[in-house]
């Protein structure tokens, strides 16, 4: 939150001239009092925050009673007379439980063609891929079965050589797709995926991926 409303402030100066938070809880002023060290001041100091009282007189100061809807304190209304004023305000609703995400079918998980690593807590896998023509791309998709894994691709001019991260390790968390990526191997030599698990204390990972070379004249 605090990244977004940084970028926000970066970005669009002065776009927001103040935020009301109305109807919150009482913690609620507990967390925004931790929170505003996080955030940037301009905005801070923008927001003011109401419980239930008090905050249908301060908005009429700002906006026309005629302007601001009805269930905030105003006059205006749907022309059937709703004082939500759903015509041109889209109020907040349960969202279908056909758009979950963390709903969808793993497919990578499931396809026969995908192979299958177990990498258990405080190591790493590894899958070597040998390309013989420099401009080759390599291409790889992987996904685990629950939570995430640490990534990246390492190259080796020939066995024993050191070796070079060419992809920054991270990690990746593919909960609602497989994790995709072409890569152009401006080398020949020894490209190997890493999958790290070295982090994790309890959890092994099951990862499910797939790999291949393609010519760099497709």
């Amino acid at each position: 939150m605090s990244l977004c409303l940084k970028v926000y402030a970066d970005h669009y100066p002065e776009r927001l001239k103040i935020a009301f938070l109305i109807n919150a809880p009482v913690y609620f002023s507990t967390l925004l009092s931790v929170f505003k060290s996080a955030l940037p001041p301009p905005i801070v100091q923008k927001m003011i925050c109401y419980g239930e009282k008090g905050w249908r007189e301060d908005l009429l100061q700002l906006i026309d009673a005629d302007v601001l809807p009805a269930f905030l304190g105003g006059k205006r209304t749907d022309p059937d007379g709703n004082p939500l004023c759903k015509t041109f305000i889209k109020h907040g609703e349960p969202v279908p439980s056909s758009y979950y995400l963390c709903n969808h079918q793993k497919t990578l998980c499931s396809d026969p063609d995908a192979l299958k690593l177990t990498v258990i807590p405080f190591s790493q896998q590894v899958v070597p891929v040998v390309v013989e023509v420099a401009g080759s791309f390599l291409e790889w998709e992987f996904q685990t079965k629950s939570r995430d894994i640490g990534f990246a691709v390492h190259f080796r001019e020939r066995s024993g050589s050191p070796a070079i991260e060419v992809v920054p390790k991270q990690r990746v968390d593919t909960c609602y797709e497989p994790e995709k990526r072409l890569f152009k191997c401006e080398k020949s030599g020894i490209y190997t995926l890493v999958f790290d698990n070295s982090y994790s204390w309890i959890y092994s990972k099951e990862v499910y991926y797939r790999a291949r070379l393609t010519s760099s004249d497709f």
